[in-house]
């Protein structure tokens, strides 16, 4: 139980914060060096946000060992439920119908992941 909620908690929304942060810079400087419109960025964002949470689904699922569908879900659900409490405290605004399916689609996305990392092979040492 330790290793799943380690490498949920650690690994999984640890790696979903540093790449969704990297992306965010990436993406600005996209919009601010180039012509690109909002439509296309919207697009990129959407990809970005499933393959981010894929990842780290598959990440949490790898270093827990066990139960990646598990491990995926719970990646998936606390870093929506973070999502929806920042918009709630900063935005003041409850979560829209649309955002609640991008949301589902996260964590769908996520769960995914989880039940691939869980599967991957791993690095034996011999002694």
């Amino acid at each position: 139980m330790k290793k799943l909620v380690q490498g949920v908690l650690g690994y999984g929304i640890g790696s979903i914060f540093i790449l969704m942060i990297l992306f965010a810079f990436v993406l600005a400087l996209l919009l601010r060096f180039t012509a690109m419109d909002y439509q296309t960025l919207n697009q990129f964002a959407l990809i970005a946000g499933i393959s981010i949470l894929a990842f780290g689904g598959m990440i949490a699922a790898y270093k827990g060992e066990q139960k990646g569908w598990l491990s995926g879900g719970m990646t998936g659900l606390i870093f929506v439920a973070a999502m929806i409490l920042f918009q709630i405290i900063f935005e003041n605004q409850w979560v829209s119908l649309p955002q609640l399916s991008y949301f589902g689609g996260l964590v769908v996305a996520a769960w995914l992941g989880g039940m691939i990392g869980v599967n991957l092979p791993r690095k034996t040492v011999k002694r």
